[in-house]
This record gives C-alpha cells, structure tokens and sequence, in this order.
C-alpha cells in the first residue's frame, strides 16, 4: 500500500520533510490543515476545541474525502511553514454545520473517530502522505504503510522557532513544550500507545544533523526499497 505516515515534534521541520517527500513522490500531503479546511469546505466551518455537530457521519467522511481529493496535491514551502507553526496547541476543531441542515451534538472523540475514517479511506486509495493526525497508530497494522517520526533535541527546537516567528526564546520553549505534552496527551487518549515509543516508526530521523533533503530522500529509499516486490 503506497501510504507514508510522518509523525513530528514541533519545529523539528518535519511538514517541510513531509512536503518534499510529496513533491518527490508525487503523492498527496493531508495533515491536521488539510483536513480541517476540507472539513469547511464539506460544511464544517471555523475549527475549534468546541463541540461540533453533524448529520450522519459516514456521509461527512464522504464529503471530507471529496473536498481533500480536490486539493492542490503539493502545498508550497510558505504553506509548510504556516502548517508547522500551526502544528502546536492552537484549538483545532468545532464549529456547525449550516442551519438549514438538521443536526445532533457530538463530542471531540467523536469528531477524532470521523478524522481516523477519512484517514484510512484516504489510506485505502493510495499515494498519500499523511502528517500527524495519529496515523501511525490508525494504520499501525496496515500492509506496505511506512511509518515516520521526525525528531529534534529540545534545544535546537526552542531555538528553531524563535527565528522562524520571531519570538523570544522563552516563549519558544513554553510553546515547545506545550506542544510536545499535548501531542503525547492526544495521540495517548485516542490511540492508546505512547507518541515517542519507536516501535511504532519504520524510521525515526533526528534533523539536529541531518538536513530536510537528505531526510526526504532518507524516507523515499526507505520507502521504495520496503514496497519491492522481494522485500522481505
């Protein structure tokens, strides 16, 4: 199954790596922004930890997936940097649909449960790299799907971020850290394993030292060596 999950921490550059190994695969990129401007599009509009509703879940999955399908397949390199900063512990879903569509209250599981439908739909049509959003837990167990993590020391995170957005240093690392306690919280709370244990990655890549090209090309070897036909 030609399906590359990249799990990241926050300013480790891994949306710019995910997006190379796109444009270098040819594949579709669908990460937390993606799915909620999808989202929008299918009529969920703002996304924020609030509540959301809906009516009929399998039908929303249906319209997200079309409205993802329908996307640019590469984003440009402003749009990873944007999506990497949005990565953090900004609120990331709620919002209704229109009024003239009858409809019940949901909790945030349910709204994830949605989210790990279109994701593995999105797994079972192919040539996708799927950033975040729990992959590696959802497609843990799913033939010939690639599983990356994309780490860096704290350090060089904190200092990474305070360039990119011109911040202080302090306020780079409480963002780092809330960041990293609420990505571990997430992926704990509704896939039960543990974000940081490396059994559940083909590959980890720590880009203190390696740069996003090598760690792209690192991830297409990978990748194409584990999907020949005498692997194994």
């Amino acid at each position: 199954m030609s399906v590359i999950t990249i799990s990241r921490q926050m300013a480790s550059r891994g949306c710019e790596i995910a997006a190379e190994v796109t444009a270098m695969l040819g594949f579709r990129l669908v990460d937390r922004e993606i799915i909620n401007r999808a989202a929008g599009d299918a009529g969920v509009p703002k996304i924020a930890l609030q509540e959301i509703a809906f009516e009929g879940r399998r039908d929303v999955v249906d319209r997200i997936l079309r409205a993802v399908n329908a996307m640019p397949p590469v984003p440009s390199t402003a749009e990873t940097w944007r999506r990497e900063t949005a990565a953090s512990v900004r609120r990331p879903f709620g919002g209704i649909f229109s009024p003239a569509v009858p409809s019940f209250t949901v909790t945030l599981k349910d709204y994830i449960d949605m989210v790990g439908m279109v994701i593995r739909d999105l797994a079972r049509e192919g040539n996708v790299v799927i950033a975040g959003r729990g992959g590696q837990a959802l497609l843990h167990d799913m033939p010939g799907a690639v599983h990356v993590q994309i780490v860096a020391p704290f350090e060089r995170r904190v200092i990474e971020l305070a360039e990119r957005d011109g911040i202080s240093q302090e306020e780079a690392a409480r963002s780092v850290k809330a960041s990293d306690q609420a990505r571990k919280d997430y992926v704990r709370r509704y896939h039960r394993v543990d974000w940081l244990d490396p059994t559940l990655y083909d590959l980890v890549i720590n880009t203190n030292k390696i740069p996003i090209s090598l760690a792209a090309s690192m991830i297409v070897d990978a990748f194409r060596q584990l999907q020949a036909p005498d692997h194994g």
